[in-house]
């Protein structure tokens, strides 16, 4: 069983914590609104200063609809009959050619009644298997 495949069944076997069934995945651009809905939790949450924020058109244009998109984004949602997203992680790699595969982690947001049920955790695994 790959370890995402176990941090996700074993939700079920940890005390207190109520079950959920989600799954983590490659954002697609039909997706944007959703992840813009919850980057603007994350701006009100963490205080981000409207000078550093991104517009929902230049949020779309530079992660979804470049040819060489300015970041990478995998999505925690929900598996039920209509699927929520429920959390983000944002990453890049820097445009210099460096020695490795370097991958810049952006933000990671999981919406407030979805945390401390592992779906952070799946999220920067995943992030990290791409390195």
């Amino acid at each position: 069983m790959s370890r995402m495949k176990t941090l996700c069944a074993m939700e079920s076997l940890v005390e207190d914590v109520p079950q959920i069934n989600f799954i983590i995945c490659p954002a697609l651009i039909d997706d944007c609104d959703q992840i813009y809905e919850l980057v603007q939790e994350y701006y009100s949450e963490y205080g981000i200063p409207s000078s550093r924020q991104l517009n929902k058109d230049t949020f779309r244009k530079d992660g979804f609809e470049s040819q060489n998109p300015s970041f990478q984004c995998f999505i925690a949602k929900t598996r039920k009959e209509e699927d929520v997203i429920i959390g983000f992680v944002l990453w890049f790699r820097p445009s210099e050619n460096t020695t490795g595969q370097p991958v810049f982690l952006e933000a990671l947001y999981v919406s407030k009644p979805y945390r401390q049920k592992y779906v952070e955790q799946a999220l920067f695994e995943k992030t990290i298997q791409i390195y």
